[in-house]
């Protein structure tokens, strides 16, 4: 039988292994009956791991490529041009695949890919993923005068571009009812992030002797909300001591902070760093209570693969977890971006804790309803179908 060719353009280096990122690389290990490229601009500034790392993660035997291309990127903007010799060449070799997922939100980058397959007459299905959580936004994510005057021009070009797209996959219903009241008159696919584990695989521990609240992503100040990470945190210790925070995650503009907030707290803030899968792992199972501070998600895979661990989760109420905590039992919403609200949610959970209300039993609830909804036995094939011309 055979394969279906599809390319994945990705929005950051490969080997960077963000969240986007993490779920191009789950995906194709997912789709067998797919021949699969995946491209990767160059970035080596911001990269993690190496290229054959990235393969290994991939799996031996897998037909998944993975080609690197140089591109321009415009100040400030930060939107990328594939004006360079390799990347010329990645847009004049699309043509020849059945389908191409996008994953990049750069503007001059879709147009070009666009422009390139027309010229060529190129029956190709091309599907635009949201992944990015600020998608055709009227305000700047930081706000400056500078970005909120740029945004005036960007988002009308923005939506031309994205709405010549035919087909758009969103992973959240707001993505989806926002298009709607947009205008976009393509085929939209509302399919949400799916678990990267096995339910076997999981195995649910409680940790009787110390009560762990757990977090971790980039550490971007405004995106993660780092900043109230730190209130947090601070007002919390100030009310009790015998709360542990783990933080995981590197980079990015928040990480001096948590640095800080782990040198001024030595005994109860352990800053992780990046960390393996393995040890991620551990400190899933290791914690009681996983907390988000976002200000925007798009959906927020950390939430999912805590709630996979059977930890309950208290976030604020913005686009990405209110999409996944849907029961009292899966975790806590808190009204943005009310500190004090979030700070005595997790004191709430410390105390059922300590009266031993957070049993096995309660985290077990959690897996089998996480499961039941995200397993990706569940969510591949119609990813599978989405992608097939």
């Amino acid at each position: 039988m055979k394969k279906t060719k599809l390319a994945i353009l990705t929005p950051n280096d490969i080997r960077r292994v963000g969240g986007e990122v993490k779920y191009i690389i789950e995906l194709s290990k997912r789709l067998k009956s797919f021949d699969i490229t995946i491209f990767s601009y160059k970035d080596d500034r911001s990269k993690r791991v190496d290229e054959s790392e990235i393969k290994k993660i991939l799996g031996r035997g897998r037909r998944v490529k993975i080609r690197f291309f140089n591109v321009i990127t415009i100040p400030i903007s930060k939107e990328r041009i594939p004006l360079t010799l390799s990347g010329l060449h990645v847009l004049s070799n699309l043509s020849n695949f059945d389908s191409i997922y996008i994953t990049d939100p750069s503007i001059p980058t879709i147009f070009m890919i666009l422009s390139s397959l027309r010229v060529k007459h190129a029956k190709t299905k091309v599907i635009f993923g949201v992944h990015d959580p600020g998608f055709l936004r009227s305000k700047p994510i930081i706000q400056s005068s500078i970005r909120s005057s740029l945004l005036k021009v960007y988002r009308p070009l923005q939506k031309v571009v994205i709405f010549s797209i035919p087909n758009i996959h969103v992973l959240n219903e707001d993505d989806l009812n926002m298009l709607k009241e947009e205008g976009y008159k393509g085929r939209i696919y509302y399919i949400p992030n799916f678990l990267y584990y096995k339910k076997n695989q999981i195995h649910i521990k409680e940790n009787k002797k110390k009560f762990i609240v757990l977090f971790g992503g980039r550490l971007a100040v405004y995106h993660k909300g780092i900043d109230l990470l730190v209130k947090i945190i601070e007002k919390v210790l100030e009310l009790n001591k015998d709360i542990e925070f783990h933080i995981f995650g590197s980079g990015e503009d928040g990480q001096k902070l948590i640095e800080a907030l782990n040198k001024k707290y030595p005994n109860n803030v352990k800053y992780l760093g990046f960390i393996s899968d393995k040890q991620l792992e551990k400190e899933y199972q290791e914690a009681s209570l996983y907390i988000m501070t976002s200000r925007i998600e798009s959906f927020s895979l950390v939430t999912l693969e805590a709630q996979a661990h059977g930890l309950p989760v208290v976030a604020f109420n913005v686009k990405g977890p209110h999409e996944i905590i849907k029961n009292d039992f899966q975790g806590e919403l808190i009204e943005p971006f009310k500190i004090d609200d979030f700070v005595k949610a997790i004191l709430y959970y410390y105390d059922l804790w300590k009266r031993r209300k957070l049993s096995k039993d309660c985290k077990k609830r959690i897996v089998d309803y996480i499961f039941s909804k995200y397993s990706d036995e569940k969510i591949i094939p119609k990813l599978e179908k989405m992608l097939i011309n």
